[in-house]
């Protein structure tokens, strides 16, 4: 029963046609001792983050035309002689003789080949010859795709080898450009007699080198691309800001030195350009304990889901995280943190989180709130079902407490019964385009109860995670917040969590959050639409909208006045808050708020 079963003799493993026969062991390729490959002090992504995604054609790593090599030598020609390895030699003439095995005599068996055990000597098939397989054409080169700084080349000069090889009449046609240049293919590159490509690099640019390889005037596959990035040297321990405008790193670590004890750390890190705009993640290094630290989630904050290992001895550890961030002009930050960490058993009592259950959005208010005790390994999928257990509720989720889980609904006798959207929130969900429903009942609240957008979202510590409740797990102090959403979290700033882009409605923000039992009013972003100038003996105006929440905002300027706006004014000296629709107060049942009133033209 141990026995494998045997492979079938009519199913042989097929060579792929792109595979190159493998050059023979007495044709060595030494590589020239001038050629350098500069291998990327700080490259942790093969390519530019900001390199669209490229065509298999595109993909030097997936295109059989191009192959990362050592100069060739040359090679033998066909019925050449071969030395193999170590252990055997291989006489590939006709008629030439073959050395048995020690102590035999080197007769095969009857219809046999003559070929010996491994370590002996072959004779081939009288008449046979060794001819190695014709290769395809291919580009052997050793540029990658990746970041460069000026450690890694000199006098800000690339220097990289590119021939054509696999074939006669080859030829290979190189360009580079400016990744963002309007042109086709840009400069054409000249190599030395030595097959050497030597283009200068100007600081903080990037770029695009294309390859071309050609039999005779024909091209062989499509073009091969390198995307190059030319920065200055990061930032590091020694120096943690480089450049002009460094980046600003923040974190949800930040003034907090309190010892962890919880085994699985969410560490949030935040960065922005000195002009506030945010840095992705793929322009963020985070490492643990010098492991760089992959598949962070969120948008525009990234979280990095830390696994904190105990010591060897005890129970105590400091872990060292470092965070590098950096942004398209140069300049980077490092930072570098300590995260002290105490080891509790699994299973064992691990602090208190509060919990509260929010349903501002439907005019009900905090419906539960409550302190409640953790395990160390329990996630809060798992502690917010035994918080339901305890008083009633009935879960309806998807997945299971352990993964993958997602809260459906919660039914609980008459929790829906006092429903009163705010009217001011409706108005905003109409003028967005959300698709209404007509689902909902007395008894229970869950997705989709008068919108498709509707359902529960979670947030900790007063941020919107974006991974789901059974990855998240709980640590000593955190607040604990499920909040029901009508517009996908618009209405309660979660949407930025929900990873849908913008694939919802028409608005990006309802400029205020209906959380905590009350209304949180955001600022605006009015834009100028259209102006009317006043005459003599009628009034003019200027309306303005949002460009957020799409609120409109009409200032009438009296007949006979020179113009001047008084809005404009208010928002030059003083803030002013506008919320609602200007000419239709009685439909919005909102009021407007304007500071310093008596501003006058």
């Amino acid at each position: 029963s141990n026995a494998p079963t045997p492979r079938p003799t009519n199913a042989p493993t097929p060579r792929p046609t792109n595979a190159p026969t493998p050059r023979p062991s007495n044709a060595p390729t030494p590589r020239p001792t001038n050629a350098p490959t500069p291998k990327p002090s700080y490259a942790p992504t093969p390519s530019p983050s900001n390199a669209p995604t490229q065509n298999p054609t595109d993909d030097p790593t997936s295109n059989p035309t191009v192959r990362p090599t050592e100069m060739p030598s040359s090679s033998p020609e066909p019925g050449g002689d071969i030395t193999p390895e170590p252990g055997g030699d291989i006489t590939p003439e006709p008629g030439g003789d073959g050395t048995p095995e020690p102590g035999g005599d080197g007769t095969p068996e009857p219809g046999g080949d003559g070929t010996p055990e491994p370590g002996g000597d072959i004779t081939p098939e009288p008449g046979g010859e060794y001819t190695p397989e014709p290769e395809e054409p291919y580009i052997a080169t050793d540029l990658y795709s990746g970041i460069y700084t000026p450690a890694d080349i000199e006098n800000d000069t690339l220097v990289f080898y590119a021939y054509p090889a696999g074939g006669d009449n080859l030829s290979l046609k190189v360009y580079i450009k400016g990744r963002y240049d309007n042109v086709n293919n840009g400069e054409l590159l000249h190599p030395d007699e030595q097959s050497y490509f030597r283009p200068v690099l100007s600081i903080n640019n990037e770029y695009i080198i294309t390859m071309y390889l050609y039999r005779g005037s024909e091209l062989c596959g499509g073009a091969v691309r390198f995307y190059i990035t030319y920065r200055n040297q990061p930032a590091d321990e020694d120096n943690p800001v480089v450049g002009e405008h460094p980046p600003v790193i923040t974190t949800n670590r930040d003034g907090d030195d309190s010892v962890i004890t919880s085994s699985r750390f969410l560490l949030r890190v935040a960065a922005r350009t000195w002009e506030g705009n945010v840095i992705y993640a793929n322009h963020i290094v985070v490492t643990l304990d010098g492991v760089v630290q992959t598949n962070p989630t969120g948008s525009t904050v990234f979280e990095y889901h830390l696994v904190l290992t105990p010591p060897n001895v005890g129970d105590d550890i400091d872990h060292v995280v470092t965070i590098l961030a950096w942004d398209d002009e140069g300049n980077s930050t490092f930072r570098k943190l300590i995260l002290p960490y105490h080891r509790v058993g699994e299973g064992d009592e691990n602090g208190s989180i509060h919990i509260s259950i929010d349903a501002t959005t439907l005019g009900l208010g905090i419906i539960i709130d409550d302190d409640y005790t953790v395990h160390e390994g329990e996630n809060a999928a798992e502690v917010l079902l035994r918080l339901f257990e305890d008083y009633g509720i009935e879960a309806q989720f998807s997945g299971t407490p352990k993964l993958n889980f997602y809260l459906r609904r919660i039914v609980w006798g008459d929790i829906a019964y006092s429903v009163d959207i705010p009217p001011e929130l409706w108005e905003l969900i109409l003028r967005d385009g959300i698709t209404l429903t007509d689902q909902h009942d007395r008894d229970s609240i869950g997705e989709f109860d008068f919108t498709r957008c509707s359902g529960w979202m979670y947030c900790i510590n007063g941020m919107y995670p974006g991974i789901g409740l059974s990855e998240y797990y709980p640590i000593n102090g955190d607040e604990l917040c499920l909040r029901f959403t009508l517009a996908l979290g618009k209405d309660i700033g979660g949407y930025d969590a929900t990873g849908s882009g913008g694939s919802e409605g028409s608005l990006s923000s309802y400029c205020g959050l209906w959380i905590d039992g009350g209304f949180i009013q955001l600022e605006h972003d009015y834009e100028l639409i259209q102006r009317v100038e006043p005459t003599d003996d009628e009034d003019g105006f200027i309306e303005y909208r949002c460009s957020k929440c799409h609120d409109i905002y009409r200032e009438v300027l009296p007949a006979g006045s020179p113009g001047q706006s008084a809005f404009i004014l208010a928002h030059t000296l003083v803030p002013q808050i506008c919320i609602g629709t200007a000419d239709s107060p009685e439909n919005s049942g909102l009021k407007r708020k304007a500071i310093n009133n008596d501003i006058k033209d």
